[in-house]
């Protein structure tokens, strides 16, 4: 398969991906129950959502795939499993803005680890966007400070560097479908969370919100997600979240007329100014490149 075509794939699977993603924000504002309910229930609908497709895809093998998976594969699920509780308690202790420009500046943490780690030298406009990214994050946190908005910052970028490390080890061992981590991942939030979920007290109304949040933004998502991490290098692939961060505050306006502030909006334009300015330049060199 030739570099373009390759592009064409990973790019398409990525779009999607991150259009899943960006539903995240407005199925967390749609649901008033206890966070950790939450969390429950979209660990048990992804993790449902995962077996089916890994039991209709490698039928008999299923058992060899998830085991398959190995070392790496158990990394990522330790990863996921803290971007999905902390996902949830982030969207409800900060702004849904805040959350996903903190989460954007994962696209600048991948291509400065991609270096030492995956042997991929880092470019000027990659330092200049970390530049970007460290100024709006020191807007947000100042603003938050004084809001309460501080540990859902906090929060907001550690799933920064969970994303950054799923899409590392996924580009690394991109021989091995890393899917069944995904499974891993939901099975862990989901047996931490349970505790703190009781007693549940969802109705019916909530669970089909909840089977949809999960399926879609979880099983669906990291699907297509992992799936693309086999065509694209790490830095393309990282535009996921740019995508994510673009949308979900959009659909959550729509939805619930909430708008950031001063501080965020500014702080989460100077975020994706350099995360834009950045992926920019990764694209246009592998167009170069491939021509």
């Amino acid at each position: 398969m030739n570099e373009t075509r390759r592009l064409i794939i990973g790019g398409s699977l990525a779009l999607f991906a991150g259009l899943c993603f960006s539903s995240g924000g407005f199925f967390v504002r749609s649901l008033p129950i206890d966070q950790w309910e939450i969390v429950f229930f979209r660990c048990l609908f992804a993790g449902l959502g995962i077996l089916i497709y890994l039991i209709f895809t490698e039928r008999r093998n299923t058992v060899k795939t998830i085991l398959k998976a190995g070392w790496p594969g158990l990394l990522i699920g330790l990863v996921t499993a803290w971007a999905i509780i902390a996902y949830v308690l982030a969207m409800q202790t900060t702004l849904v803005a805040n959350v996903l420009a903190l989460m954007a500046t994962a696209t600048i943490i991948v291509p400065i680890l991609s270096g030492p780690l995956l042997g991929e030298r880092v470019p000027l406009s990659t330092w200049i966007a970390v530049i970007f990214g460290i100024t709006g994050i020191l807007l947000m946190v100042f603003e938050a400070a004084g809001t309460g908005q501080l540990v859902g910052n906090i929060l907001a970028f550690t799933i920064a560097l969970a994303i950054a490390a799923q899409t590392l080890i996924a580009r690394r061992f991109r021989s091995s479908s890393m899917i069944p981590s995904v499974l891993i991942g939901a099975t862990l939030a989901g047996i931490v969370s349970l505790p703190l979920a009781l007693p549940i007290e969802t109705t019916i109304k909530d669970v089909f919100i909840l089977a949809a949040f999960g399926i879609t933004t979880l099983a669906i998502a990291l699907i297509l997600y992992f799936t693309a991490a086999r065509f694209l290098p790490a830095p393309t692939l990282i535009l996921v979240v740019l995508i994510d961060a673009v949308l979900a505050p959009i659909w959550v306006w729509i939805g619930f007329g909430e708008l950031p502030n001063l501080f965020t909006f500014i702080g989460a334009a100077i975020i994706l100014a350099g995360v834009t300015y950045n992926s920019s330049f990764a694209i246009l060199k592998l167009s170069f490149r491939s021509k």
